[in-house]
């Protein structure tokens, strides 16, 4: 039971590149015209759950990991050097196939893609550094994660898995549901509130991220 968390954390770290191609490929990727093969556009009806499915999976690892390690006394210092990685890339890979999949997408606005952008990239840079300083650090640990930054990350899944839900919901009722119907149109003011809804909780996340790193970084007294 010992190697269990650890085992975990890997499969959490395999899991991030997968969700991040399965949100990829859910996103509006017919704009690259007949550059991808037909079983990308096959997949993508399908994507957004797939890209759920893994993702609930690997948050659940991310709980469990930490329970099992705590039961068991299965404490170790690659533990606590792999698990934040992990967690950067379940944040990191998925978020940046979902801007990439805004700038894509025709119907998305400059402003919206422009902020969520910055914001990404701001969440993105921060857990790049923040893994650079704990893989530099003397110990080979660095500092060890706060509470403020576990509070942080279970935003930043949230956030991710939110939107990976609705844009799932969005895609179906989009193909299920006439484009120029009465409840296509009530659907799709929805999904716009949500979409603005989604990019506050966004900012406010990445001005966390934001924080948190200058908390790990700045001066010591």
């Amino acid at each position: 039971m010992k190697h269990v968390p650890n085992a975990l954390t890997l499969l959490r770290l395999v899991l991030a590149p997968v969700i991040a191609w399965f949100a990829w490929v859910g996103g509006d990727i017919r704009g690259f015209g007949e550059i991808l093969p037909q079983s990308y556009y096959n997949l993508q009806d399908t994507s957004y759950a797939l890209a759920v499915i893994l993702f609930i999976v690997a948050a659940l690892t991310d709980l469990f990991d930490g329970m099992i390690a705590r039961a068991f006394n299965a404490h170790s210092k690659f533990g606590r050097l792999i698990d934040p990685i992990a967690d950067k890339a379940l944040v990191g890979l998925p978020l940046i196939a979902i801007v990439l999949a805004f700038w894509n997408e025709r119907s998305s606005s400059g402003i919206y893609v422009s902020i969520a952008t910055l914001a990404a990239a701001v969440i993105v840079v921060r857990d790049v550094i923040m893994t650079w300083t704990r893989l530099a650090a003397p110990d080979g640990e660095g500092a060890r994660v706060s509470s403020l930054a576990k509070i942080k990350t279970a935003l930043e899944l949230f956030v991710i898995g939110a939107f990976l839900v609705l844009a799932g919901i969005e895609n179906y009722v989009w193909q299920a549901l006439s484009s120029d119907s009465e409840d296509s149109l009530m659907f799709m003011r929805f999904f716009r509130e949500w979409g603005s809804i989604w990019l506050a909780l966004l900012v406010i996340t990445a001005a966390l991220s934001a924080w948190t790193g200058w908390q790990y970084l700045r001066p010591k007294r």
